[in-house]
């Protein structure tokens, strides 16, 4: 509107500073003229001429606040753009580690499962053997039952109400496992009270051979024994056979080492397990 309020004003001064310079030739023409018209058209000149100015001025100074303002518009949309390209790499840096993540959890969830089972493997081999050896326990020789039972019961998984890992679990039970071995592989003699006919209790001399083989001779040297597990009959058999009878003291000297090393010949009980589906 500016724009257009300045080329009329233009115009309008452009018209009226040709009839002011055919002002002569017309008043050589008409003589009796007033002079008055040419003070008035000067005076309504320099009228236009100032507002033409005004205006001039008004129109720069909007004209270089418009630029500033595209200036700075154009100013903002860089600022913009740059924002935008930081989001959009922000965006796909985020979505690299999102698949990233989503291949670790997919590992890590077929490594969970894995552990989950082995875990129930782990479970399923122990708890068959805990059975088999509660069975073993309880049939081979009355020596520290209790004492290996309660050891085997710790080896046991949930043994503290708590669920142990598959290494905890079977580093518990590769413990139980060697001291077994080790009173497997050993003999020893120990002193202990004996059950013999009549409830009498008398101190008996013990020895160890391995898990399979415990006798005892009583302190008096009347009476020897050897566990000979039966199913109808007493496990401790009295030794009524003199010879069979040296045998077991001489097993036992030897282990007090009161007797140097040699051959002894004992009966070895073999307990046989019963078959599937049949209770002894």
């Amino acid at each position: 509107m500016a724009k257009r309020w300045l080329q009329l004003s233009v115009l309008f001064v452009g018209v009226v500073m040709v009839c002011l310079f055919a002002r002569p030739t017309f008043a050589a023409s008409e003589p009796n003229e007033p002079a008055a018209n040419q003070t008035e058209l000067l005076d309504t000149l320099q009228e236009l001429v100032g507002r033409l100015r005004t205006v001039r001025q008004g129109y720069y100074a909007k004209k270089a606040q418009d630029d500033a303002a595209i200036e700075q518009s154009r100013e903002n949309a860089r600022l913009l753009q740059t924002q935008l390209d930081e989001v959009r790499q922000q965006e796909a840096d985020l979505d690299e580690q999102i698949r990233k993540y989503s291949e670790e959890l997919q590992t890590l969830t077929a490594q969970a499962t894995e552990r989950m089972q082995v875990r129930q493997a782990i479970a399923t081999e122990a708890a068959a053997f805990i059975a088999q050896q509660k069975d073993q326990i309880a049939r081979g020789i009355p020596y520290r039952q209790a004492e290996r039972l309660a050891r085997l019961q710790a080896a046991s998984p949930d043994a503290n109400g708590t669920s142990a890992s598959p290494a905890g679990q079977l580093g518990r039970l590769w413990s139980y496992t060697q001291e077994e071995l080790r009173l497997a592989g050993s003999s020893e003699t120990y002193s202990d009270r004996a059950s013999v006919e009549g409830n009498l209790t008398p101190y008996a001399r013990y020895f160890r051979l391995g898990q399979s083989m415990l006798g005892y001779v009583t302190e008096d040297g009347q009476q020897t024994a050897l566990w000979t597990p039966t199913l109808d009959a007493d496990p401790w058999q009295a030794i009524l056979d003199p010879a069979q009878a040296a045998q077991v003291r001489s097993a036992v000297e030897i282990l007090d080492r009161r007797q140097a090393p040699a051959f002894v010949l004992l009966p070895i009980a073999v307990t046989v397990p019963p078959a599937e589906g049949k209770t002894p």
